[in-house]
C-alpha cells in the first residue's frame, strides 16, 4: 500500500503488523462485543490498573 492509500483507508480496516509475519489488511475488532470487555477500564473506571501504585 502506498501512503495515499493507507490516508484514505477505510475506518473499519488496519494494518495488523504480528512478529515473523508480513504486514496484512484486517477488519478491526469491535471490543464491546468480546467476552471479557466488562474487565475493561472502558466498560467501568473502577476496573483502571495503575501500575504506578
Amino acid at each position: 500500500m502506498s501512503q495515499d492509500e493507507i490516508i484514505v483507508m477505510d475506518g473499519g480496516k488496519c494494518i495488523y503488523q504480528l512478529r515473523g509475519v508480513r504486514p496484512f489488511l484486517s477488519d478491526k475488532f469491535d471490543i464491546t462485543k468480546h467476552k471479557n470487555y466488562k474487565l475493561l477500564e472502558d466498560y467501568d473506571k473502577r476496573n483502571l490498573f495503575d501500575v504506578e501504585e
